[in-house]
Parts: structure tokens; C-alpha cells; sequence
């Protein structure tokens, strides 16, 4: 725990004040999906008797939907994936009862609408019954778990529905007495959902990259980078901890994305120029979760969030395509999880990985071995072709080995995984090309003065170089050199003994992509160009 705590530290930063909610999470009672030949027989009926259910701030408020209007979204990331939406107008709502008396709504609108009633009772009941050719749920395998969100103006009422379930492929799911979900279901049908793909129009990764390249005689040149939307295959990102509010919980307040931009642009953005790219926000756990008695249940959110946009991209965006998988900290994290739940043990799955970019995180092998520990088929790479393996490094530089077992992770008997991306074979390798940010969003990791230079990036070509060592503890890890060429006049721009570089931490934690980010491009390359 206390190696995870610190793996979320760096590339954090002040967090944005948590977003207000007003979710519920209701027990559900009973769900029946139909479906048919024909879209004219497909129906739905929810129902909970949960009496914990409100009417959020009561009528006349933001959340009484005769004023706001409401929807309905019938979701499920399993089977064939479905996430639609059904809009409840406030011309369709009736109080029960008199105005002000709080004790619930009624909808209903004409015979063409697909909802045809909804009836909410304060602490006691809300019932759905839906029918019609419009409805976009499908049944040809099994949606379990399905959820439910009831949206009263800006009051959202959610219900999950699994464990104990009924299913018959292309008829009919059943299921009920489901406790409540751990939380409302993010809208991942929604591009605001996402920071990069390749059909949202304000697509964060197809931003100015640009870089300038300080050579040996202290010259410079600009690299113009080019990328594109359309790539041959898919690169699927998880960005690391940006949150790092005392308050124990998840981030859940995605109106400013300047936060993500850091490690997005620093990490994965520039492989735009060979990939598409996948990068959904998700409601990662903030730096205060850590030692906090709720961290699991905050954590499994975080999960859950990530794991369903990598579900639906499965399933609406992969198309058999080869993917990149990727992560940094947190976001490593979370994609370990993913692919020990989702990859590991498919051999469909890990016949389409590229190569997965496990940085900064806690993959671990058995000592001396390339497989086991955090995945039982999906080796660390150990050379330029190989695909569907794993590179992994956690990053400290010369002179400031890891301190305080800030390295140390996985039980007894098993090493923290260590790949260099610039000698997969072993020893001694120098980086090609090492990308520093020229402006940050979060000032606390400038950890070098900012250079004079107009573009974001600033490129040292055969400058810095890195090795696979042991550290006291006998955990592997990668050792950051500087190796320039005699007559070389470059300074090494990076304050080591600034605290967000600290050993007793995670050391160069912050720059583990930036390191070796050439040399991960070039190998994610050669690995997509070696794919059978």
C-alpha cells in the first residue's frame, strides 16, 4: 500500500474542488429486457423499493425534472455492449400529490415516445416501463450486469442489476433483488468522456508537439512532428494520478481537463504518428484515498470507470484492430488490472497486443524470470520484434539509487520488473531521443529551469542513458546516465535533488517517459510492423 500511495505522488498536482452530485444508489428489485425478431418487441421494465430513495432537493428545485425534464439510460458494457439514452421532457412530468408536498413524480407522454411511464415515490418506489422499436438495447449475448440511471433534472437515481440473472440470447434478461451499485456509470458514448479518440472533434492529442532539438555544438533545430486521427492501429491510454487532494475520494470533476494535459502530451499523445489513440478520463482515486478505510471501495471505482471504456472500445471502436496498451503510475495501475482481468488469459486478445507500456507502476516477475508474478502468459520484452510482451521500468537517476524501499513492491521472492527500452537485451543502452515539457500545468514538477524556446518540447538526442540495475533491496530498477560524447557541450538541465525527484519516493518518477519516449515510438513501431 504504501508503494502504491507514493506511485500516485508524482505527476499529481492541486486538485480541481470535486464536482457536486446528487447520485443515489438504489437497490434494484427487478429488470426484465426483452428483445425479438423484430426492434417493435423489444421492452423494458425496472423497478426498486429502495426507501432510501429522495427526491434529491424536492420540487421547484434544480432537481425536479417538471421544471428541468429528465432521461433515461439503460447501460451495459458486457455481451454486445449498449449504452442508450432515452429523453424524459418535462411536459411529460405530473407531481403525485400537490406541488411542494415532495412525495414524488409521475411521466408519461404520447404513444409514439419509447418510455412510457415512470412513477417515483419519495422512499419507496420507482418504476419504469419502456416498449417499442426505438429502444437500442440488444440481447444477442449476455448483458449481465446491466445498470439503470433515472435522471430527475440534475438528481440521478441509479440501480445496478447482475449477480443471480436469467438470460435466453435474442429473448429475454432478468434479474432482481441487486444490491446498489458502488456508483453511477460514466457516459462513455459521449466524447466528453474522452481526452483522445480519433473521431472527437477537440481531440487533445492532435495538438502543436513540436520540439526543439539542442545538439552537441549547443545549436538548434526545430522537429515538426506530424501526427494524424487515422492510424493503421490503436494505442489505449490511462493517464496517471492528477488529483492530489488531501480529501479522501474520487476526481470527479472533468470541467477543466488542463490537469490530464501534462502527462497526456507528455506520454502518449506523440504516438499519434502511427496510432490511433484511446485516452478516457476516468475517476481516479485522489492522493488523500491512500491510508484512507474507504481506499478499496474509492479504487474499485476508479477501475470499474476504466475498465468499461476499455469494454466499449472493444467492442464499438477495435474492430480486430492491434492495439498499444499504456499507462503511467495510477494509470499503470488500473491497465495491469485490466489486463490481468481481460488479456492475460484470452489468446484473441493477446494475439491483437502490440506491446503494453507498463511505466512507473508495480509489475513484478519472479526473480531471474520474464513471465509470472503480475501476468502468467504476457512476458517482459527482451527484444526489438517480440510482440505481445510487456515493457516496465521504474526510473532513478545515477548517484540516487531508491531509498526508504520506495522500489519495493510485490511480496518476497518477486523483483519489480525492469525493461530498457533503449537495450531490451540487457545492458547499458543510450536513449535516442529524451523529450522534456517546455511548460507545465502543474509548476511543482518543473524540475529544469524552462528553456527560451517557443515550441513545448525540448529534444536531447544521445544524451542520457539508462541500465536495468538491483537497488539495495534487490529490486530491479532503471538507472538514468548521462552519457553525452566527448566534446559534447550540453548541461544536463535537471535538478536531481529537487523534491519531486526525491529517491525515498520514486526518484525520476515524473520523467520516466520522458527518458526513453524516442525509443518507446521506435519499438512501439517495429513491434506493429513485426505483428503476424
Amino acid at each position: 500500500m504504501r508503494a502504491l500511495a507514493l506511485a500516485v505522488v508524482l505527476f499529481a498536482g492541486t486538485s480541481a474542488l470535486l464536482a457536486a452530485t446528487t447520485d443515489e444508489l438504489l437497490q434494484g428489485k427487478a429488470i426484465v429486457l426483452k428483445d425479438g425478431k423484430s426492434p417493435k418487441q423489444r421492452a423494458a421494465t425496472i423497478r426498486s423499493e429502495d426507501t432510501a430513495l429522495t427526491l434529491g432537493r424536492g420540487n421547484d428545485s434544480p432537481d425536479d425534472p417538471t421544471q428541468q425534464g429528465g432521461s433515461l439510460r439503460i447501460v451495459s458494457v458486457m455481451g454486445d455492449v449498449f449504452d442508450q439514452t432515452y429523453p424524459l421532457p418535462k411536459d411529460g412530468w405530473h407531481y403525485l400529490g400537490k406541488a411542494g408536498q415532495n412525495k414524488g413524480y409521475r411521466f408519461k407522454l404520447g404513444s409514439a415516445a419509447p418510455v412510457k411511464s415512470v412513477v417515483v415515490k419519495a422512499g419507496k418506489l420507482v418504476q419504469v416501463v419502456a416498449k417499442g422499436s426505438k429502444l437500442g438495447h440488444s440481447l444477442a449475448s449476455d448483458p449481465n450486469p446491466v445498470q439503470v440511471i433515472l435522471a430527475l433534472g440534475e438528481q440521478q437515481l441509479c440501480l445496478g442489476f447482475g449477480g443471480t440473472a436469467s438470460f435466453k440470447a435474442g429473448k429475454k434478461f432478468t434479474a432482481g433483488d441487486s444490491p446498489a451499485p458502488i456508483s453511477c456509470p460514466l457516459p462513455y458514448a459521449d466524447d466528453s468522456m474522452w481526452l483522445c479518440r480519433p473521431d472527437k472533434a477537440a481531440n487533445l492529442c492532435l495538438v502543436d508537439l513540436d520540439a526543439t532539438s539542442v545538439h552537441p555544438d549547443l545549436s538548434t533545430t526545430v522537429e515538426a512532428h506530424v501526427g494524424a486521427a487515422d492510424q493503421p492501429y490503436d494505442c489505449f491510454y490511462i493517464y496517471p494520478t492528477v488529483d492530489l487532494s488531501p480529501t479522501p475520494g474520487n476526481h470527479v470533476d472533468f470541467s477543466d481537463t488542463s490537469l490530464e494535459l501534462d502527462p497526456l502530451l507528455t506520454q502518449a499523445a506523440r504516438l499519434n504518428d502511427s496510432c490511433r489513440i484511446f485516452a478516457p478520463l476516468y475517476r481516479q482515486v485522489t492522493f488523500g484515498t491512500f491510508g484512507s478505510p474507504d481506499a478499496v471501495k474509492f479504487a474499485a471505482i476508479a477501475y470499474a470507470d476504466a475498465e468499461a471504456a476499455f469494454r466499449r472500445y472493444l467492442a464499438k471502436d477495435n474492430g480486430g484492430r492491434n492495439v498499444v496498451l499504456l499507462g503511467h503510475s495510477q494509470g499503470t495501475f488500473v491497465m495491469t488490472q485490466i489486463m490481468q482481468n481481460l488479456v492475460d488469459a484470452s489468446p484473441e486478445l493477446r494475439s491483437r497486443l502490440i506491446v503494453a507500456l507498463l511505466i512507473g507502476g508495480s509489475v513484478t516477475v519472479p526473480d531471474g524470470q520474464v513471465v509470472g508474478g503480475s501476468f502468467q502468459n504476457l512476458p517482459l520484452c527482451t527484444s526489438d520484434a517480440q510482440t505481445g510482451c510487456v515493457i516496465a521500468y521504474r526510473s532513478y537517476a545515477e548517484g540516487f539509487p531508491p531509498a526508504n524501499g520506495s522500489n519495493t513492491v510485490g511480496p518476497a521472492g518477486m523483483d519489480t520488473a525492469c525493461t530498457n527500452p533503449a537495450a531490451l537485451g540487457g545492458g547499458e543502452g543510450r536513449f535516442a531521443k529524451t523529450y522534456f515539457p517546455n511548460v507545465l500545468h502543474q509548476p511543482i514538477f518543473q524540475v529544469a529551469p524552462p528553456p527560451p524556446f517557443p515550441t513545448p518540447f525540448t529534444l536531447f538526442e544521445d544524451f542520457y542513458a539508462g541500465e536495468c540495475v538491483k537497488d539495495a533491496a534487490g529490486r530491479s530498477y532503471l538507472e538514468i546516465r548521462v552519457r553525452p560524447d566527448p566534446g559534447d557541450m550540453r548541461t544536463d538541465p535537471i535538478s536531481y535533488t529537487h523534491p519531486a525527484l526525491s529517491p525515498s519516493l520514486l526518484g525520476t518518477h515524473i520523467l520516466d517517459y520522458s527518458w526513453a519516449l524516442g525509443d518507446l515510438i521506435r519499438l512501439v513501431q517495429t513491434k506493429a510492423a513485426a505483428m503476424p
